[in-house]
């Protein structure tokens, strides 16, 4: 290390300072070498390198590390974020410039979490937590905000990585040493479905020595773009790194103005801002799941790795032109199955549950409360329909994961003709082809209504036999279905649509 300058920095409110920064992305050259050792400067990485420091009555302590991805978001290792409960201190993120610092305060911290299939009681969370911070330092404006790209892969075995992060150091004489160390060696073995309880996320095992404090820290592939976090090691190694893939399934809060436009953001939208740099085949469906596509040879480990339950699941799976030919022989009829299945699921609503999905639509509660009594038709049919996956659920049933939509929905509601005398202007607003007869006012509403649905199918009598419904979503006036989804509770208290096998020809219109 040259870099021998003393870093100080106050803490201080909420700095507005950080949507002005320029941003920028770069990292820094590294050598096809094995071994461990400090980076040549303290600043190659910028921003991009963050130390997860703590404060306490002795002064700071370096637990751990992170990468900047975006302006106000950062990668690191759950674990190390876990240090900071027990200790009852928050963490403060520091990133080093020449003979300069930056300080970031957390205001939003997520990260994927489910139960232990051991243990119905106990949650597993990943190691990788997106976390939302706000700058609380100066902004030190002469110096542009540097980010890391990221990039969604499998590495591949025998493919050399890097990984960035901090020394862990103590406090010597009031002061914490802060030392960026950098690690290499080539990976030699995935787990694409995680390594059981110790690792339950996507990881790779990498033939490297990691040492404390570099947890969290990025890993990058030889393009210099972070493929994961750095988990855990052993001594001499090897090293476990959490894949990225996680994390653009999290959304987390925004610092800047174009990240708060929306209550929270995920990379993807950072990145379709121009704020953040994601490399790889990502698309996102507007059910909720990120889909990724792979190389070949990505696609080929990824089948290989596979073991357990996840080798047994991908087996029972359909693949694509399995999928293609089913859908050839048999959509039509799925389309009318799924169809009926939504209208009667959307006929036996009660009254309240009526109301919220009508308020998606940026009604007043004070408008919907006098409705007394509704019907429902669909006008256009299936809109949109994709099989999510197919899979074999015996020798002659298959269980059939869709998402669809209708697309317009016509709510006939009715309400007493003195109800909606007292705001009629109000309801003119929403509601179209108004009627009042013998004191009783019908009024009309369209939507279009998002759809998740289990279907079961016999292959042997060819013909459906269940749909269970899994999600709804609304779109309402100037939204993206995805930000108005209902609540999880509100499908939950639905009555689950199950029906008889049903036949093209049977269709009520």
């Amino acid at each position: 290390m040259t870099d021998l300058d003393s870093h100080s920095v106050a803490i201080i409110a909420d700095n507005s300072a950080l949507s002005s920064l320029k941003v920028a992305w770069g990292w820094a050259e590294f050598s096809a070498e094995d071994g461990i050792g400090p980076l040549s400067s303290m600043y190659e990485a910028g921003d991009a390198l963050v130390a997860v420091g703590q404060l306490d009555k002795d002064g700071m302590t370096i637990l751990g590390s992170g990468v900047m991805v975006a302006p106000g978001i950062l990668l690191t290792a759950t674990h190390v974020l876990d240090e900071f409960a027990r200790e009852g201190h928050g963490p403060v993120f520091f990133t080093f410039l020449p003979g300069k610092a930056r300080a970031w305060l957390p205001h939003d911290v997520v990260t994927v979490s489910g139960k232990d299939k051991f243990d119905d009681t106990r949650k597993i969370a990943s190691d990788l937590s997106l976390v939302g911070v706000t700058l609380n330092s100066d902004a030190h404006e002469d110096f542009p905000l540097n980010l890391a790209a990221m990039q969604v892969a499998l590495p591949l075995l025998g493919e050399r990585l890097w990984a960035i992060g901090f020394r862990h150091h103590h406090i010597e004489n009031g002061a914490a040493r802060v030392t960026p160390m950098v690690s290499s060696g080539l990976v030699t073995a995935v787990f694409p479905s995680g390594r059981g309880n110790f690792l339950a996320s996507p990881c790779v095992e990498v033939n490297m020595d990691t040492l404390g404090g570099m947890s969290g820290g990025a890993v990058v592939n030889s393009e210099g773009r972070v493929v994961g976090i750095v988990s855990t090691s052993f001594e001499g190694g090897p090293s476990y790194i959490t894949l990225i893939w996680e994390a653009l399934r999290l959304d987390v809060a925004g610092a800047v103005p174009e990240l708060r436009t929306r209550q929270k953001v995920s990379l993807q939208f950072a990145a379709s801002k121009g704020l953040a740099q994601l490399f790889g085949t990502v698309e996102a469906k507007p059910w909720g799941d990120v889909v990724f596509s792979f190389s070949g040879k990505e696609s080929e480990l990824f089948a290989n790795s596979l073991s357990g339950e996840a080798a047994e699941d991908m087996r029972r799976r359909l693949v694509r032109d399995d999928i293609d030919t089913f859908l050839d022989e048999f959509g039509q009829e799925m389309a009318a199955t799924a169809e009926d299945a939504a209208i009667e699921l959307l006929e036996g609503l009660s009254l309240h549950k009526l109301r919220e999905l009508l308020a998606v639509s940026d009604i007043s509660p004070e408008l919907l409360d006098p409705i007394d009594s509704f019907t429902v038709e669909d006008f256009e049919g299936v809109e949109d329909p994709e099989i999510i996956s197919a899979e074999k659920d015996g020798p002659d049933t298959l269980r059939i994961d869709l998402f669809f939509s209708l697309h317009c929905i016509i709510w006939t509601v009715t309400m007493p003709q003195e109800r909606f005398r007292a705001r009629e202007e109000e309801y003119s607003r929403h509601f179209m082809n108004i009627d009042i007869t013998q004191g009783i006012v019908s009024l009309e509403l369209v939507q279009r209504i998002y759809f998740r649905a289990m279907l079961g199918f016999d292959s042997e009598l060819k013909e459906f036999t269940e749909t269970v419904f899994q999600t709804a979503a609304v779109r309402g006036r100037g939204r993206r279905p995805e930000t108005a989804m209902a609540d999880e509770a509100f499908l939950r208290s639905m009555r689950p649509a199950t029906l008889s096998p049903t036949k093209p020809g049977d269709r009520k219109r």
